[in-house]
């Protein structure tokens, strides 16, 4: 009987949605939850059922991983801890609204302004005083897009942009959402998340945009004591030309960060506040549509420590574990994790000019997302092992072995 209502429900808003197209996306989402229902309470795999293991030689040492849980989905983030039997348990947020905790997978209470269309959905969840925040993709009207902070404990919007201009090429792939802890504060990067649209990119250099910025949340922001909403203008922008930052790391007080450019170029970065990155205005990519390219040096723009081409889509950034920390110690050591590329990476960075040292290639095959986090935002690592996200495969754990 149930079923029946939320079918005849959303026939009703159907014939309403040709001349009313923004009153469709609520009954979408509510019908999605419906038919997600019985996927909620079931269990998922475990690393006792799981065999996928692997091991990549390096150079000097050799990565070994190997699946514990199980999903087919990509994540918003993912957070790990250790119980008293030294067994990890995770926290994982999943970009279509799923939650997966102590191994079962539960729906997320989403507002009403989510939206799924033009890859969007949860694109970033992160924690700041115990409590969980998502960056999300929204909605309103037919032809209004545009990014929410939501305090996903309080169910409540804190923070919604502008609408993003040309809304027919908005693209949320782009939207960014990484973040790290910066003293009390937090830094957050949001893209400007558009494949053909120069209106849309083109906001990374206007400064009343929060589009194509890494922007900084005071703690009071952020505090579920005293959680108001956040007007734009009461946030800092850190640094600005961004297309789509996809990661951020802090190493001896300096921040790091990987970016996808458009076709080529993506870079990474060494972030200094106040300075401009560039985008549209510089990059070694070119465009999608017409492969045009772009100023490649601009005297009043910061340039990458490194490009990579052909793209490897950067889709985050972290520190290494402690042995291969302690193995570079005369480096600024850090792990990037690819799309694109299907590998991680091993980036060493001169810890005196920034110069990029060297850059090591770990082919997986498999579509990399996140690693897991402890509480302070921090890539989780306990002896020497930390984990990653695949894309629609599930969670891995990885360590480094055998060094030489």
């Amino acid at each position: 009987m149930n079923l029946l209502k939320y079918i005849l429900i959303a026939l009703l808003f159907t014939f309403l949605g040709y001349e009313n197209p923004e009153l469709v996306e609520s009954p979408k989402k509510y019908i999605k939850g419906f038919l997600k229902k019985d996927v909620n309470n079931k269990n998922l795999n475990t690393s006792k059922n799981l065999t996928n293991i692997g091991e990549v030689e390096g150079n000097s040492f050799d990565l070994t991983y190997r699946k514990v849980l199980e999903y087919d989905d990509r994540t918003a983030s993912f957070y790990v801890e250790v119980d008293d039997n030294n067994k990890a348990k995770f926290e994982v947020f999943l970009q279509d609204g799923i939650k997966i905790i102590d191994y079962n997978a539960i729906k997320m209470s989403m507002p009403f302004n989510v939206t799924f269309e033009n890859n969007g959905g949860v694109k970033s969840v992160f924690k700041k005083n115990s409590k969980n925040y998502a960056l999300i993709s929204s909605k309103k009207n037919s032809n209004c897009y545009y990014a929410s902070i939501y305090a996903l404990d309080l169910k409540k919007n804190i923070l919604e942009t502008d609408c993003l201009p040309d809304f027919e090429n908005v693209d949320f792939n782009g939207l960014g959402g990484a973040f790290i802890n910066y003293g009390d504060n937090l830094i957050l990067s949001i893209g400007a998340p558009e494949w053909n649209s120069e209106k849309i990119r083109n906001l990374a250099q206007i400064n009343e945009s929060l589009f194509g910025k890494t922007l900084i949340f005071k703690n009071e922001h952020l505090n579920i004591d005293q959680l108001k909403s956040i007007k734009k203008e009461d946030l800092e922008i850190f640094t600005k030309g961004h297309k789509n930052p996809q990661g951020l790391t802090l190493i001896e007080e300096k921040i790091y960060s990987v970016e996808h450019g458009p076709q080529g170029g993506d870079e990474l970065n060494l972030l200094e506040q106040g300075k401009n990155y560039g985008w549209p205005i510089v990059s070694y990519g070119t465009l999608y549509n017409n492969g045009k390219g772009f100023l490649k040096r601009n005297n009043s723009t910061i340039s990458p420590i490194f490009t990579f081409l052909p793209s490897i889509a950067p889709s985050s950034i972290g520190n290494c574990p402690s042995n291969l920390k302690n193995y570079y110690k005369e480096n600024h050591c850090m792990l990037i994790l690819s799309l694109r590329g299907m590998s991680l990476f091993i980036a060493l960075v001169d810890k005196n000019d920034s110069r990029l040292i060297s850059l090591e290639k770990f082919l997986i095959n498999q579509r990399l997302r996140h690693f897991g986090l402890n509480s302070d935002n921090v890539v989780f690592q306990k002896n020497d092992v930390f984990y990653v996200s695949f894309d629609n495969e599930g969670i891995y754990e990885l360590e480094f072995k055998n060094f030489r």
